[in-house]
């Protein structure tokens, strides 16, 4: 009888034959990744036959080398051929208006999403002032596109962000914005979606 391979097993695999397909294509020896990677050749030897797990900042590196989208390394490809899009046009998203926070709601009509995002504007300038501490599951990303941002968390001393500067971190750590001088904040911001729907706390 034969005996099926464990899932986790056949994921690696999947995924070291994509890296070894890549490598291959472009006429790239194991010690030529290995040396433009930093990565071992036993260590890539490994991952191309399914023995170790690849990991997100390892993939950035082999993808980095191959000059392939590292998401064709992460994800597997859904059945069937996916060509949804949603637009959302300047200053018609959805919108949750609270005294010192307004964000707007981007692309909501994308169904089966796994990450939700919006446009946020920040007004408080105090802790206060922005409501205290919120948490909630999954990750939060946000990326400063104008204003100074000062980002509290509780295991973090408070740091401030620039217009350009991005940070991710998990969002059940208790964490809370201020606006720092007289300009308000603007910022992108982006939550994971768990899968009982979108995070308590998240954008309200």
């Amino acid at each position: 009888m034969e005996t099926r391979q464990p899932r986790a097993r056949v994921m690696q695999g999947n995924v070291g034959s994509k890296i070894r397909d890549a490598r291959k294509e472009r006429n790239i020896t194991l010690r030529d990744l290995s040396e433009r990677s930093g990565l071992s050749v036993s260590q890539l030897s490994k991952l191309e036959n399914g023995k170790a797990r690849l990991t997100v900042d390892v993939a950035l590196m082999i993808a980095g080398v191959l000059h392939v989208p590292v998401a064709s390394f992460l994800f597997s490809p859904k059945p069937g051929m996916q060509a949804r899009r949603s637009i959302t046009r300047a200053g018609s998203g959805i919108l949750h208006q609270g005294n010192a926070m307004e964000f707007e709601v981007l692309c909501s009509d994308f169904r089966d999403k796994t990450n939700i995002f919006w446009r946020v504007t920040l007004r408080a300038k105090s802790f206060e002032e922005n409501g205290g501490w919120r948490s909630h599951s999954g990750e939060e990303f946000i990326h400063v596109l104008s204003g100074s941002l000062e980002l509290h968390t509780i295991h973090y001393d408070p740091t401030v962000l620039q217009p350009g500067d991005s940070i991710l971190f998990d969002g059940e750590m208790q964490h809370a914005y201020i606006a720092l001088g007289e300009e308000q904040v603007i910022m992108l911001m982006s939550n994971t979606v768990p899968r009982d729907g979108l995070p308590a706390g998240a954008g309200v």
